[in-house]
């Protein structure tokens, strides 16, 4: 459904300028059914008219919401991407933020060796994330496909010995820090 402003306009509806005053002489002719019926057809008519000015209003929200979500897209879109390499430079070019980035490693690096004592991480994986390569990358430098890499890295997997050779060669490690305790 395509919008335009100009398709929806919001323009409240003025409030009466009068004050509702019954003049004594109609009081004493009508029936107090007959004035109940009229104020009950008074408002029926405002309560039509605050329909007709919601549905004015969801429309417009509606269209509005469209608006911010395009704007937003076409921001993404033309923005360039800053390279992770340039970020973490700019967060270690000072000492707290050389501290705070090596203190989270330390940290990451603690849970990581946590799970591999738990038996939840293999020592393939572990390897692969302290180097930093991911699944794509580890995969092309053992000449296989990235769901090889996913099925070698659960930790009960039985990974051929030329395999371990390749990876602890990728990884500078000998091939007995992959398996085991």
């Amino acid at each position: 459904m395509s919008l335009s402003p100009e398709k929806i306009k919001y323009t409240p509806k003025p409030k009466p300028a009068f004050r509702w005053q019954m003049p004594s002489q109609i009081i004493k002719e009508l029936s107090s059914d007959e004035i109940c019926e009229a104020c009950d057809s008074l408002k029926d008519a405002e309560i039509e008219n605050l329909k007709t000015e919601n549905k004015k209003l969801k429309k417009l929200l509606e269209f509005w919401r469209s608006e911010a979500q395009s704007l937003t897209l076409k921001t993404a879109l033309e923005a360039k991407a800053v390279p992770l390499e340039k970020m973490v430079n700019k967060v270690t070019s000072t000492p707290e933020g050389k501290e705070s980035w090596d203190k989270a490693w330390k940290e990451q690096f603690a849970e990581w060796q946590k799970l591999v004592k738990q038996g939840k991480m293999s020592k393939i994986k572990y390897y692969r994330l302290i180097n930093g390569i991911d699944q794509m990358t580890l995969a092309k430098k053992l000449g296989t496909a990235q769901p090889n890499i996913s099925r070698i890295e659960k930790p009960e997997y039985n990974v051929p010995r030329r395999t371990l050779k390749t990876l602890a060669k990728i990884f500078g490690v000998k091939m007995e820090d992959l398996i085991g305790e």
